[in-house]
């Protein structure tokens, strides 16, 4: 990502944890380190260094806790901060992600669905659920399996396909008693419960400004490593539906920044329906340019007023196939995909590059 943004034209600083493999690569300019394990105060501390040193105009978090962290530090204002310093930090996240009395609908799963069908946007059939005979009504009602999600979490973490009754109420269990990274103040007492649906994940990567669409391309995970967790191998295909129900979703929630919709295409109907919205950048943010869909350039020329001529979008039957470097390294080294298809490693980044080929090694 350091790489995409700078070529894009930015300056980047980092905030991460010390020793972090995105340290590593030459386009970053300055590095604010975090403590590892840092509780919620440090990161605030943190993150007003890093903004008081840089003077960034846009924040791009890059995992899900950063997300939430930014969030909530809007919406619940520490009472150490100065309110100067409050009032820079907090106008730069919205700045950065948008409209604030969007942002836990948009990344809290249980609360998700409700809007999304709101805004004309296909989910699958769902209950939130405080009790387990909530979910088992509907299971009965819906049939067997279905998926059953805690309101936050990352690469596959906290989802489950349950086939019957017996396995509903282990993960039930196992869902609501879990101790997890709880900002929100709501614990894990609502949890999602939804209809499986058979069909291939897609996801709409794309950048928005003032909740309006800059540009965006659909992926579909070939190979995820774990299976519920992130693609390793994607294919770059036009989805009109997809884009569609994505632009609705970005101006509907007031979204600004880089971020990926998340659905899955029904085999039989081929019909798409939205699964969440990871709102931090991920793999298929950075491909962008590999594809002449560069959202990185798309999000400069708007912060500039600059004109742009990057694409909105892939054209009807364009595709592209990629593999992501090292992530289906690391999961098969003998892999065809890694002969047969595109690989977006860091080649210009010999640094980054090396550290990547370390991870093999546990170094």
């Amino acid at each position: 990502m350091p790489a995409a943004l700078s070529k894009a034209g930015f300056d980047v600083s980092l905030f991460a944890p010390a020793n972090s493999l995105v340290a590593k690569s030459r386009f970053v300019d300055r590095v604010q380190e975090l403590p590892q394990n840092a509780t919620p105060l440090q990161w605030v501390v943190g993150f007003a260094a890093i903004v008081n040193t840089a003077s960034p105009d846009l924040i791009v978090p890059a995992d899900d806790d950063a997300v939430r962290l930014m969030q909530t530090l809007v919406l619940s204002p520490p009472h150490f901060l100065p309110p100067a310093h409050y009032s820079k930090l907090a106008g730069l996240i919205r700045e950065s992600l948008g409209d604030p009395d969007h942002y836990r609908t948009s990344v809290d799963k249980t609360l998700l669905p409700v809007a999304a069908e709101a805004l004309g946007v296909r989910t699958p059939p769902f209950v939130v659920a405080t009790e387990l005979a909530e979910a088992q009504s509907f299971a009965a009602a819906q049939g067997y399996p279905v998926v059953i999600k805690r309101g936050f979490g990352a690469a596959g973490e906290w989802v489950a396909i349950v086939p019957d009754r017996d396995r509903l109420a282990q993960n039930f269990s196992r869902f609501k008693t879990a101790r997890t990274l709880d900002l929100e103040g709501s614990g894990s007492s609502r949890l999602l419960v939804q209809a499986h649906i058979s069909g291939k994940v897609v996801d709409h990567s794309m950048v928005a400004w003032r909740g309006s669409r800059l540009a965006g391309f659909t992926r579909e995970k070939l190979v995820k490593n774990p299976p519920m967790g992130p693609s390793t191998v994607d294919r770059v295909l036009h989805a009109p539906e997809v884009r569609s129900f994505s632009d609705r979703l970005a101006t509907g929630l007031g979204m600004n920044g880089f971020f990926a919709v998340e659905y899955i295409m029904d085999h039989a109907t081929g019909e798409s329906y939205l699964l969440e919205i990871n709102r931090r950048v991920t793999s298929g943010i950075t491909m962008g340019a590999m594809i002449g869909v560069d959202l990185c350039a798309a999000m400069n020329a708007a912060l500039t007023g600059n004109p742009s001529s990057i694409r909105t979008d892939v054209e009807p039957l364009e595709e592209h196939f990629i593999a992501h470097f090292p992530e289906e390294w690391l999961r098969d080294p003998q892999s065809r995909y890694l002969r047969e298809y595109r690989i977006d490693a860091p080649w210009d980044d010999l640094g980054l590059l090396q550290a990547t080929l370390a991870m093999r090694h546990g170094k």
